[in-house]
């Protein structure tokens, strides 16, 4: 399925403007129109599921129009820099509610990483996990104190053979078609060898044009496997990774696992997330 709208988290962060100018880019090269949400930090506003604070305390310290107005102008300035269709939308309520509910419209929605330095971010990790769960379409996490790329054209694939690794696979299809390099990786704590489903996946995106490679590491050291993931995408230049959202815990857990979490706060690179 081709990426035709693309919706970006808002926020009051130091980082919103980048993210921005990032989805604006990304929409133009994929002919697609951005939607806008504008969705600052406001004191009471939690995860979805849980209590609110009351109805009166959040409109009282509701946004600053100040700032919701200088963030819809940069948001049309950029649509008008890169020739794309835009719509904005300054709601009130939970932003992982809302943000999920919105992003059922769109084939990706990109967010900041959670706990970005300058404001407080609305979207921890959990809130993240909400959105993956809720919204059924992929999520593209942005790091904070790195410069994001012009083109996505190195993707490292991070596999272990489950649904959700296959799941972020079609999810990114689009992206992956215009890579010019695919590093599809297996760490393998095995001590039987190499998964055989990753020389499978590889041959099935070789034989959609795809130019993928199968990278298998070998888990010999206490590094976790989210660790090991971020280094791997350092290591191959990465311009993107691509992994499933998944654990083994109960709970949230269930959803972001261990390797997950790590990549979320500390990830130096685009995530996309799929579950």
């Amino acid at each position: 399925m081709s990426l035709r709208r693309i919706c970006v988290h808002v926020d009051d962060t130091a980082t919103s403007a980048a993210r921005l100018r990032f989805s604006g880019l990304l929409a133009r090269q994929h002919d697609a129109s951005l939607a806008g949400i504008y969705l600052p930090h406001r004191p009471g506003a939690v995860h979805a599921g849980q209590p609110e604070s009351s109805g009166t305390r959040y409109q009282t310290e509701g946004r600053s129009q100040a700032a919701l107005h200088a963030a819809e102008h940069l948001f049309r300035e950029v649509c008008a820099e890169h020739d794309v269709t835009g719509d904005w939308h300054a709601p009130f309520g939970a932003p992982t509610t809302i943000l999920s509910n919105f992003a059922k419209a769109t084939d990706l929605c990109v967010v900041g990483q959670p706990d970005a330095p300058g404001g407080v971010a609305a979207l921890g990790v959990d809130g993240i996990g909400d959105i993956v769960v809720s919204a059924g379409v992929p999520l593209l996490g942005l790091p904070h104190n790195v410069t994001l790329p012009r083109e996505i054209r190195r993707i490292v694939v991070a596999w272990n053979g489950s649904r959700e690794a296959r799941r972020a696979i079609g999810d990114a299809w689009q992206l992956l078609g215009r890579a010019q390099d695919i590093f599809v990786v297996g760490i393998n704590r095995a001590p039987a060898g190499d998964d055989p489903s990753l020389a499978d996946i590889v041959r099935l995106m070789e034989s959609h044009g795809l130019r993928a490679k199968a990278v298998s590491v070998r888990q010999d050291t206490e590094a976790s496997d989210g660790v090991q993931l971020l280094a791997i995408a350092e290591e191959h230049e990465a311009d993107l990774l691509v992994m499933g959202a998944y654990g083994h815990g109960p709970s949230r857990e269930r959803v972001f696992g261990g390797a997950t979490r790590t990549v979320l706060k500390h990830m130096t690179t685009p995530v996309l997330l799929s579950h």
